[in-house]
């Protein structure tokens, strides 16, 4: 005869029963929605790829090299030279740049039209300025690795180091090779400099236009006397950050438009001056090849609003606007989303400023101080 339990132990058995079919309906469920998500949501090819390079490659890099190559290879793609990359150990480097402060060799890099890099600015009393580096030199080699078709983030994680440092560099100047070695140190770019020209009148010049340019640009008007004129140097200037242009040019404009672009996913974005009491000085501004980007927005806001004569050469011819997107892991993606427009809508990417006056480069400054002897006597 079977073994006859007790009534608890049946009702114990049920209950057993009833927790396993529930916890095999949960993984079924689980399971399907798995299933539900890879094959409404699959895997990118490229995570895929990734995927598969490292899991069957003991030799393959990193995950995190491999989503930097890709990444790269996208901007790259898109034939676009002003969008950058900047992993998390070079996107603070890139911060510091743009705050004013950061050990390296003193020099600001960009693609050239033909994908190679090249400097674009040289931060008066570094580094590289002892050395004679000059804008529009080609970079080729960091202690000696070819770094010549290499992104910008990746050329400028190899220039930045410990100050006191030493480092190699390999430049191309007009087809001549040469090479400087150069220690780095603790750079402040200092991007504003000002010199007394007469009685009267400064030169404030502008290597290039950082986290606290217009401030200072300020400070020096507040502090010298330049009822006289004021030259505005922004030869070499490869620009910088778009607001700061925008308080610059609003120094010396009234209330009215500096500068505005068309998102392609939003609306027009207008930027205005709002001054009321802008300075009313004679006022020339010195552009040169070197002249770009943010630089060209406040040469050209105040010659389209005919509020200063410009003198020198043609300009670079940037004008596209990049915005820059923090990515979930702290890198950084400069990405390009519009073309400026100057107040009388006109555009100068691949175009540039054209200067009211032509001059070279060692007579600009006198010519620039007659001509504002002319303008200061004209509005007496």
């Amino acid at each position: 005869m079977p073994e006859k339990r007790p009534p608890f132990f049946r009702e114990f058995q049920e209950r057993v029963l009833i927790a396993a079919v529930s916890i095999l309906a949960v993984l079924a469920a689980f399971e399907v929605g798995q299933l539900y998500n890879q094959h409404k949501h699959p895997q990118s090819l490229v995570d895929q790829a990734i995927t598969r390079v490292t899991s069957g490659d003991p030799r393959s890099p990193q995950v995190g090299v491999l989503n930097q190559a890709a990444i790269e290879a996208i901007l790259k793609a898109t034939g676009d030279r002003w969008s950058n990359y900047f992993p998390i150990t070079t996107a603070s480097a890139f911060d510091q740049s743009l705050e004013g402060q950061y050990s390296g060799v003193g020099i600001w890099l960009r693609k050239s039209e033909s994908g190679l890099l090249e400097v674009s600015s040289v931060q008066p009393k570094s580094p590289a300025a002892n050395a004679k580096v000059q804008v529009l030199d080609r970079l080729t080699n960091v202690d000696g690795v070819d770094v010549s078709g290499d992104s910008v983030s990746n050329a400028i994680a190899s220039l930045r180091g410990v100050a006191g440092s030493s480092v190699t560099l390999d430049f191309v100047r007009n087809k001549i090779r040469y090479r400087v070695l150069v220690t780095r140190s603790n750079v402040l770019t200092g991007d504003v400099t000002a010199v007394a020209l007469g009685k009267n009148i400064i030169d404030i010049q502008l290597s290039a236009i950082s986290m606290h340019t217009a401030d200072d640009v300020a400070q020096v008007l507040a502090k010298y006397p330049h009822s006289k004129g004021v030259v505005l140097d922004l030869r070499d200037n490869p620009g910088g950050i778009l607001s700061q242009a925008v308080s610059i040019a609003s120094l010396f404009l009234p209330k009215g438009t500096v500068v505005s672009y068309d998102p392609k996913d939003g609306a027009e974005q207008i930027l205005q001056s709002t001054n009321l009491s802008p300075d009313p000085a004679p006022l020339v501004v010195l552009i040169n090849k070197g002249t770009a980007s943010s630089a060209e927005i406040i040469a050209g806001a105040l010659q389209d609003r005919n509020r200063a004569v410009i003198i020198g050469s043609p300009s670079y011819g940037k004008g596209t606007v990049q915005e820059i997107t923090t990515l979930s892991d702290g890198s950084q993606l400069e990405i390009t989303v519009a073309n400026y427009k100057l107040p009388s809508g006109r555009t100068i990417d691949r175009k540039g400023i054209t200067p009211d006056l032509q001059a070279s480069d060692p007579g600009e400054i006198a010519k620039a101080v007659s001509i504002l002897a002319g303008l200061a006597a004209g509005s007496k």
